[in-house]
């Protein structure tokens, strides 16, 4: 092969790569503006459905008040709201303290599983004194449990002793048991 020939091959080539690389991006482009239509055309769907629901009287999966006595929000509120001002108060010198603290609130299945699960401190987490405590109302359509958002603020101490503030968000999942409701899950600072 001559030296004019192995160019035109290189040639060739780079314009055979460049147009597969083209043709695989405008390929990829339609799809991509298409699967984007489909999925805002659901959404709006389901937010006209939501509305109409709303607007019809149906209960709303997701809307705990609407499957639960007044009663029984404000008794697991209470409930939810004991349970963490216990479980937060966390003290590295007696890591099961918090959890003997919260006992009388948790299921006999989850107290046994954080019975066998010590925390430790830190260097920078040895003692957590919860101060203030903000229970809000959270989206759920388990019509099992009762669920609410236990916000707690306060302080967290070093080994030093110093302390800083620390605020911790709490998802507390409360279940009927023949004793009355239980805590059967906590969740800490989920992401969103």
């Amino acid at each position: 092969m001559s030296v004019q020939q192995k160019k035109m091959l290189v040639f060739l080539s780079v314009i055979v790569f460049l147009g597969i690389m083209i043709s695989s991006f405008v390929s990829k482009e339609k799809p991509a503006s298409s699967s984007q239509e489909e999925k805002q055309a659901p959404s709006s769907e389901s937010v006209q459905e939501e509305k109409e629901v709303m607007i019809e009287g149906k209960e709303n999966p997701y809307d705990q008040t609407q499957r639960n006595t007044k009663e029984d929000l404000q008794s697991t509120k209470e409930i939810a709201t004991e349970f963490v001002r216990a479980f937060a108060s966390f003290n590295g010198k007696n890591p099961s303290e918090h959890i003997e603290k919260a006992k009388p609130y948790m299921s006999e299945k989850m107290y046994q599983n954080y019975k066998n699960q010590k925390e430790r401190g830190t260097l920078t987490y040895d003692k957590v004194v919860p101060e203030t405590l903000q229970t809000t109302e959270v989206s759920n359509n388990d019509p099992d449990v009762i669920q609410w958002n236990v916000v707690m603020q306060g302080k967290v101490y070093d080994v030093k002793g110093k302390a800083q503030p620390e605020e911790d968000w709490y998802l507390v999942t409360l279940e009927k048991h023949d004793d009355g409701y239980k805590v059967v899950g906590v969740r800490v600072n989920l992401p969103n």
